[in-house]
């Protein structure tokens, strides 16, 4: 069996710490939008975010595409799995949030532990493509660590449970079936040669419209944006500016050169940024041992993970 190339090899490495810095600032999102959602309506922030996410990526697309318009619309109308993008994004992102409304997230952020899994079996059962060495124990001892982490008393872990929250606990299913989808056709989109600001452009296209139509229809009070505090101002403007655009750009980036898999397995790592974004903006602490120690084990898996797959 021939080994990879050092070129090949530091090739993926970039895309799998792009994926890793990707995962980080998108583990920031539930913290920074909570924290700016105490100010402004939701729809109307992430009409916001998304607008600013596909005018960032028209500015991908026109430098490194190197295409007319006319070539664009041309694209756009013949690629199928565009628009199935586009409707996959746009599910995610409206069941992500109302999945948080209706629960607690940290029973929803348990469930999207499970999306690297799903990643692999819709990548091998569909596309036949096969999963990095080592990705299931890797991902067996993160969701073990994640579950540490996020339960903190767990002789009290099925208490409490009301018809919202199986509602809630069911649609985060769906949002992470969407999210699972979502990283494989991302990756036969960059196959089948559309840039990185066409998919930015086309998701975010999508999910403003979406987001449109639901501050419209649900009659949102937008004069709040004219009360906003500093602090508020500077979680808005990481929401919009760090994740949504700097965000979607490392993700489609990363997943446009590693394998679709990979790049989810390093979802336990949003952990990291959600847990001291969460202990610095809303207060919200590690309490337990047990907590620490499920964060120490998430770290210590992934960051095993990374150097064997650099050796690899």
């Amino acid at each position: 069996m021939a080994m990879p190339s050092k070129k090949t090899a530091l090739h993926l490495s970039v895309y799998v710490w792009l994926g890793l810095l990707g995962q980080l600032v998108w583990g920031s999102y539930p913290p920074t939008a909570k924290r700016a959602l105490m100010e402004v309506p939701k729809f109307s922030l992430l009409l916001l975010a998304t607008s600013a996410a596909t005018l960032a990526g028209v500015g991908v697309m026109l430098r490194e595409d190197q295409r007319t318009w006319r070539e664009v619309l041309k694209f756009l109308w013949r690629e199928r799995v565009l628009w199935a993008l586009a409707a996959v994004v746009a599910l995610r992102s409206v069941t992500n949030l109302f999945a948080i409304d209706l629960t607690r997230a940290t029973w929803v952020q348990l469930i999207y532990l499970l999306t690297p899994f799903v990643v692999a079996i819709l990548g091998s059962v569909l596309f036949a493509e096969p999963t990095p060495p080592f990705t299931y124990p890797a991902l067996v001892l993160s969701t073990v660590g994640a579950a540490l982490t996020l339960v903190a008393d767990w002789s009290h872990v099925g208490a409490g449970f009301t018809g919202r929250d199986f509602l809630g606990l069911g649609v985060a299913l769906v949002s992470m079936l969407a999210l699972a989808m979502y990283f494989q056709l991302v990756r036969r989109s960059s196959r089948r040669e559309a840039g990185r600001g066409l998919i930015m452009v086309q998701q975010g296209m999508a999910m403003a419209l979406v987001y449109a139509l639901l501050t419209v229809g649900t009659g949102e009070d937008w004069t709040a944006w004219a009360h906003l505090s500093p602090a508020g101002w500077a979680t808005v403007a990481w929401v919009v500016g760090g994740v949504f655009v700097g965000g979607n750009l490392l993700q489609v980036t990363a997943l446009g050169g590693a394998n679709a898999a990979l790049v989810t397995s390093l979802m336990p790592l949003r952990l990291v940024s959600a847990i001291a974004l969460g202990w610095w903006l809303l207060g919200e602490r590690l309490t337990t041992p047990l907590q620490w120690l499920g964060a120490t084990l998430v770290l210590v898996t992934v960051s095993g993970y990374l150097w064997r797959q650099g050796r690899g």
